[in-house]
């Protein structure tokens, strides 16, 4: 192996081990191209990059493999090195297809939740409209008086019996 290739080789290992750690399974790389695989498109077409990190991880994942059997001349470049860096510090900043995507589908959850969990605008009583608000003001006035109605005429029968038995 050339030196360009043993770099190549090397930066694998790294983003391998951190996609193993992420998705705590034997196969890191593998296992991240997967998870990309079941992404839905609304949320995988919302990610700029995904298409090409998609196809250069495939890529990576296929010159790493040619080069650890030794199946033939393969040809890696500076540039595959390079590209997996930069994919590597985008794993470690959180930049990565997935996490954006998870980002964006926790994002979308939330949103939905709130939408859907909420009780409708009229369900709490101060959330009637002003006119309603008068209405009821009206019946508890009404209400009132018939009261204090009944309570005085109560009252009124009450001194009646009292004024025939007492006199």
């Amino acid at each position: 192996m050339n030196s360009i290739e043993n770099e190549l080789f090397e930066e694998f290992k790294y983003v391998d081990n951190i996609c193993r750690d992420m998705y705590n399974a034997e196969k890191g790389v593998t296992t991240y191209i997967e998870q990309m695989e079941m992404t839905p498109q609304a949320v995988s077409s919302r990610i700029p990059q995904w298409e090409n990190d998609y196809k250069q991880l495939k890529h990576i994942r296929w010159v790493r493999n040619q080069l650890a059997h030794e199946t033939g001349y393969v040809e890696c470049t500076e540039a595959d090195v390079n590209w997996l860096k930069v994919f590597h510090g985008r794993l470690l900043q959180g930049q990565d297809p997935l996490t954006l995507a998870n980002a964006i589908s926790t994002r979308t959850q939330t949103n939905n939740k709130a939408t859907y969990n909420q009780p409708p605008s009229d369900y709490y009583p101060y959330n009637y409209p002003e006119k309603d608000r008068n209405n009821n003001l009206w019946l508890w006035i009404v209400l009132l008086i018939v009261g204090l109605a009944v309570v005085g005429l109560a009252a009124l029968g009450l001194l009646f019996l009292l004024f025939r038995f007492l006199g």
